[in-house]
């Protein structure tokens, strides 16, 4: 990152103008056949539909004589307000030219919201308080969620549906669920109100790890409901339920494991990564796993002989394999192959409930909230309430965001680039939306335009190379071609989808008026989206834009132009979310 990206207030905005100049004329704009800047395959997706480029119809994004028009952005009264004196000053490794000045309420509200961090999600902390705000989000069936899952069961219905429920409704395409399971977390991001468990759900998704689209992407609908059912609940449940779901079993070839030819992939991953780690086992333990977790397999289209239906989880005990097994301190004759499904659960059981598991999970929980690198202290709490509570991970969670290093890691957590995105989406309080990807649509493939985004910065919805999920450290996501491409990413991303809601307009989001003064405004947009208070040689840049880039005065005499005021202040917030202010957790 640059020393000091602001150094030449002029220069930044004449650049974020430009890019601006050549967005209107079409240059590397998502619809018109290009891709967009940084790289990769076309934000718009794999059928190349565009995004409100020349010649859109109306109501598509386009207007009669070719030019992008904005969509139906809605309002919120927290962005109207004048921001708060910031109680909190930092500063970060991660940033080192800047001190971050901040509440500690935008801070909760970046690291449990991580991907909808927003304004008025730290209003809500401030109006609740902290930890009755915590303890709320923990209980999540408690919070009305209609508007994201009406969204989702109008557009993407198949994303609710198990695996058996859709071959009929697919034609048989039962794959193209997966794209729809895609949208629906992009979804929940961008409109729903159980944020924290929204968090969960992703960071226990990176620790048993499915991706969306392999060999398990037939039945991924079904073990995404698993993550939802289970995320704040007991790890040992989850971890049982996931064993037993097909998408599991199939994407670490335990569904063809039997006692005449045993695949270690699971038993092995299960001792590695989603329970006591590699240091803890043997190559004997593994093997004993492997025996244990033999005849868990599954049924394709036609049913079981056992009696299970299609396309569920079945346990054939004819393929497990007999013998006395000894993993760690668990040992079992397992000389009944019928006994194989009670077998299973106790090995989990027993698992889940091992100390070395407790400090795994405490750390991802910790390195998820808290910083990339946590104390043993900390790590050791959180493990600490996740034993006391039987393995629930709720409380977990909340030992770790109520844990005073926590008030202390401001600046200490980059945001990768899914939180960086759909914050912008969720921001822009779009009315309504019209999707691509949707059940009957033109493209029922499509992941939409921030979907397509985040394919090219290599962090769409669980799609991770391997076995292990995504890295969750700043080094992983920290390199200058990431950087140059989500710097270009948030241009898009705050223009919007505009073939699905139209062009954002941020003047009207966002309240700016003209003949404002453009310090004030800059100021206050600042805050209302980062969460950070901005000295001014770091608001200059922003208030030039809103007063149109003027070529006299200073920013204590600039006011907000009224001309080109939708491109002025598009840029403006595209600044605001560029920034090293915008990167951080």
């Amino acid at each position: 990152m640059d020393p000091d990206p602001f150094s030449d207030k002029q220069q930044a905005a004449d650049s974020v103008a430009q890019q601006s100049a050549e967005q209107s004329s079409g240059g590397g704009r998502p619809g018109d056949g290009g891709a967009p800047q940084g790289g990769g395959q076309g934000s718009t997706g794999q059928d190349g539909a565009g995004d409100g480029g020349t010649g859109g119809a109306a109501g598509d994004g386009g207007g009669a004589d070719g030019s992008q028009q904005p969509g139906a952005s809605g309002q919120s009264d927290v962005y109207g307000k004048t921001p708060p004196s910031a109680s909190i000053d930092k500063t970060t490794e991660l940033a080192p030219q800047i001190t971050l000045r901040t509440s500690p309420a935008w801070h909760l509200a970046r690291r449990a919201a991580a991907c909808s961090a927003t304004a008025e999600i730290a209003a809500q902390i401030e109006s609740m308080g902290a930890e009755a705000w915590i303890d709320a989000q923990l209980a999540p069936e408690g919070i009305d969620d209609s508007r994201a899952e009406g969204y989702i069961s109008t557009y993407f219905p198949w994303a609710a549906m198990r695996a058996s429920e859709l071959d009929g409704p697919t034609g048989g395409r039962i794959h193209l669920a997966s794209n729809q399971a895609t949208l629906a977390v992009l979804t929940r991001l961008r409109f729903g109100n159980r944020v924290l468990q929204e968090s969960v759900v992703e960071l226990i998704g990176d620790h048993v790890y499915v991706p969306m689209r392999n060999k398990a992407q037939t039945f991924i609908t079904e073990f995404d409901q698993i993550l939802r059912t289970h995320c704040l609940g007991r790890y040992a449940d989850f971890l049982l339920a996931a064993l037993t779901n097909p998408a599991l079993l199939l994407e670490l070839d335990n569904a063809t494991s039997t006692k005449d030819s045993p695949n270690e992939n699971l038993g092995r991953e299960l001792l590695e990564l989603y329970t006591v780690g590699r240091d803890a086992y043997t190559e004997e333990d593994v093997k004993s796993s492997t025996v244990l977790l033999t005849g868990h397999g599954l049924t394709w289209k036609e049913s079981d002989a056992s009696g299970a239906g299609p396309y569920s989880y079945v346990y054939r005990p004819e393929q497990h394999a007999t013998g006395a097994v000894k993993i760690l301190g668990f040992e079992d004759p397992n000389a009944d192959p019928a006994a194989g499904p009670d077998l299973l659960k106790r090995y989990v059981e027993y698992l889940c409930a091992r100390e070395e598991t407790a400090k795994r999970l405490a750390t991802r929980i910790a390195r998820r909230f808290i910083a990339d690198e946590p104390s043993q202290a900390v790590v050791d709490h959180i493990a600490k309430a996740y034993l006391d509570n039987d393995t629930r991970i709720a409380p977990a969670v909340r030992a770790a965001l109520t844990h005073p290093e926590f008030a202390e890691s401001v600046g200490k957590k980059w945001r990768r680039p899914m939180e960086l995105i759909m914050t912008i989406a969720r921001a822009a309080h779009v009315e309504g939306i019209n999707p691509r990807g949707r059940v009957g649509g033109e493209a029922e493939g499509n992941l939409g335009l921030y979907g397509w985004l985040l394919v090219n910065a290599g962090h769409e919805p669980r799609m991770y190379a391997t076995v292990d999920g995504y890295p969750d450290t700043a080094e992983h996501w920290m390199s200058s071609s990431l950087l140059m491409n989500l710097w270009n990413a948030t241009q898009t991303a705050v223009r919007g989808d505009v073939e699905e809601s139209g062009r954002t307009d941020w003047s009207r989001v966002l309240q700016i008026t003209p003949g404002a003064k453009a310090k004030d405004t800059a100021a206050r947009i600042a805050w209302h989206l980062t969460g950070y208070a901005w000295p001014d040689n770091h608001l200059e840049p922003v208030a030039a834009l809103l007063a149109g880039v003027p070529d006299s005065g200073g920013i204590e005499e600039w006011t907000v132009a009224e001309a080109a005021l939708i491109d002025n202040a598009e840029q403006a917030v595209r600044l605001c979310f560029a920034s090293p202010y915008g990167f951080l957790r």
